[in-house]
């Protein structure tokens, strides 16, 4: 008879074990019902939603899953004396697809959710992490407002976000005496953000906006709209919308000779990005970041690490995942319990250091402050190996980084 017949019926394992050593059971067997259980605790559940197979892909995806298997070995395997299992869903870029599978794992006691990545799912498992009272944590999510108008505390921004990854190019060429820009802007709400903070910080500097035309997620074709750009004479244009879609605008701009009478400011620019476009075309576009991998020593042990499992360098969001995912399970044995208040209020009070961030805080929105970079990348004569695609400009500190928590937004800071 298999194990199984005695979980299913407990009257019978009990019978038998009264019956002595005639059946010759294993002492376990003759335990109370649940016993069995007992020895095998239940896993303790985090998940990877996130674009697995779909335009941004390499922004996070399997890369990001890889990191957070390599923070969970580290870390031992398990917490609370259960074992660790990170769970893994493609959202599709669809809203719909995302937001039902998050509360899917939420309903089935996934404790932590990771990374998301597209705003319109963002917003909503925001929303759904505060219904079911579990935590989510963004490594690929962009938009400030998830820790702004749409804060909650029950929702942590890890990386970075469309303020942060923007100031450094912005800088750049204000800095430069480049006044007039003209944005190309993805329509949904990651570009829109990008272009209304991106425009505050210009119009700051002096500058003014001559133009804007907005694509849709799915465009492959800019050569309508990149007219409209050249024809403007801004002195800047400003690509507010996804990495994916800068790599298809920057080739498409050198086939108008757009470059270099016109400068590109590209506001969301990954190192897979840069790897994918190569460097005769990518040369001497600015990046902001707070990850390189080759930035020192730390960060090179961990990328060579990375490397020997994932076969390519980490970008900022992949490397981020390492320190998101340790971080929270350390909360959670620092804590001794799963209870989602208890968790977020342990990760807000504990500094953040690691390979990629050096005393790095989490502010009672959700917003992570930590110093970001500025890069540029390298033209082709000066890079020494595949990956060697950056050289560093200069450092933004964090609390110049993100923008000032706004309790007029979020409920959570005080005024």
């Amino acid at each position: 008879m298999s194990s199984n017949a005695f979980v299913q019926s407990p009257t019978s394992r009990s019978r038998r074990c009264l019956l002595g050593s005639l059946a010759a059971l294993p002492l376990a067997l003759c335990l109370v019902p649940g016993a069995l259980h007992a020895q095998q605790p239940a896993p303790f559940k985090i998940g990877a939603l996130s674009d697995m197979s779909g335009i941004v892909v390499d922004l996070s995806g399997p890369g990001t899953v890889t990191a957070m298997k390599l923070a969970v070995e580290d870390f031992g395997g398990s917490v609370l004396g259960r074992p660790i299992q990170i769970l893994e869903a493609d959202h599709l870029n669809k809203p719909d697809v995302g937001i039902t599978a998050a509360r899917k794992w939420y309903d089935e006691g996934v404790s932590a959710i990771f990374d998301i990545g597209i705003t319109s799912v963002a917003l909503g498992v925001q929303e759904l992490a505060k219904d079911k009272n579990k935590l989510v944590v963004y490594l690929s999510s962009a938009s400030s407002d998830l820790t702004g108008k749409n804060c909650s505390p029950n929702g942590i921004h890890w990386t970075y976000n469309n303020y942060s990854q923007a100031l450094g190019v912005t800088k750049f060429y204000t800095d430069a005496g480049e006044k007039n820009w003209y944005f190309m802007t993805v329509d949904y709400a990651y570009g829109v953000n990008v272009q209304r903070d991106t425009t505050a910080m210009i119009e700051a500097g002096g500058g003014k906006i001559t133009g804007a035309a907005r694509h849709p997620f799915d465009t492959k074709d800019f050569s309508s709209d990149l007219l409209k750009a050249q024809g403007s004479n801004a002195n800047v244009i400003a690509l507010a919308t996804t990495t994916a879609h800068v790599a298809n605008i920057v080739k498409q701009a050198d086939e108008f000779g757009i470059r270099p009478k016109q400068k590109l400011a590209a506001l969301s620019l990954t190192l897979h990005d840069v790897k994918g476009m190569g460097l005769p075309t990518a040369q001497g576009l600015i990046v902001t970041a707070p990850f390189y991998w080759d930035q020192n020593d730390e960060s090179r042990a961990f990328a060579k690490r990375y490397f020997e499992r994932f076969k390519k360098m980490p970008n900022m969001v992949q490397a981020s995942a390492y320190g998101a995912v340790m971080h929270y399970l350390n909360a959670v044995k620092a804590v001794g319990e799963d209870d989602a208040a208890k968790v977020a209020a342990k990760m807000k009070e504990t500094p953040i250091n690691d390979f990629m961030t050096k005393n790095g805080r989490i502010r009672a929105d959700g917003r992570v402050i930590r110093d970001m970079y500025i890069y540029r990348v390298k033209a082709p004569s000066a890079s020494k190996g595949e990956w060697d695609l950056y050289e560093t400009l200069a450092t933004i500190p964090g609390e110049e980084a993100f923008q000032k928590a706004d309790p007029a937004l979020c409920p959570l800071v005080k005024g």
